[in-house]
């Protein structure tokens, strides 16, 4: 089984977003009631680790009329055709905290399981998402990033799971490297 990593890419922004079923999205925790949004660096130091906002199978040719990734009709794939995601995260750190350069780095790892969950393959590095801030830190969403990718696993006919792993490289903090985990559910038709 061979997974091929064909598309990434990363912004800044929110797109407006589907409330969209997936198996798996852990709950979004807020930064400690200690910090002061006003200070950035507070606020990241106060920040918990990297959390899911929102995800969905997208299509990938298609966008909304604000430009917006738009979710895909159905989970029904053919070996070999990309399945391409939309994960939008929150409690993303920057280096510096602050700043006209401030860097994001987000690490994606990905994995095949049966319908089960027991995992068909071992975990494969996929790809790191970075960058530069495009917004100020006052921006309410400069904490927050959204990823799009491709992966086009060979399959046999049979439901599977398609499990992403997102780390934020960025955290220097053991608990705010905690990896969060969203699972898509697939079909894989018959030829």
């Amino acid at each position: 089984m061979r997974l091929l990593s064909l598309a990434c890419l990363v912004f800044m922004t929110n797109p407006g977003l589907a409330d969209v079923p997936v198996l798996s999205v852990p709950p979004v925790v807020p930064a400690s009631s200690d910090a002061d949004r006003a200070d950035p660096i507070a606020w990241q130091a106060a920040m918990p680790s990297l959390a899911i906002e929102a995800a969905f199978l997208a299509q990938k040719d298609n966008r909304g009329p604000n430009g917006e990734h738009l979710q895909r009709a159905d989970n029904i794939y053919v070996s070999g055709e990309e399945v391409y995601f939309y994960v939008s995260m929150a409690n993303v750190a920057r280096d510096p905290a602050t700043g006209p350069d401030a860097a994001f780095a987000i690490h994606l790892r990905a994995q095949i399981r049966g319908e089960d969950g027991a995992p068909l393959m071992d975990w494969m590095d996929v790809h790191t998402y970075t960058g530069n801030m495009s917004i100020e830190a006052d921006d309410p969403e400069y904490f927050q990033n959204w990823v799009t990718g491709g992966l086009g696993p060979e399959l046999p006919p049979g439901r599977y799971q398609l499990a992403l792993e997102f780390t934020d490289r960025v955290r220097t903090e053991v608990t705010a490297q905690a990896p969060v985990e969203v699972i898509f559910d697939l079909l894989y038709a018959d030829q």
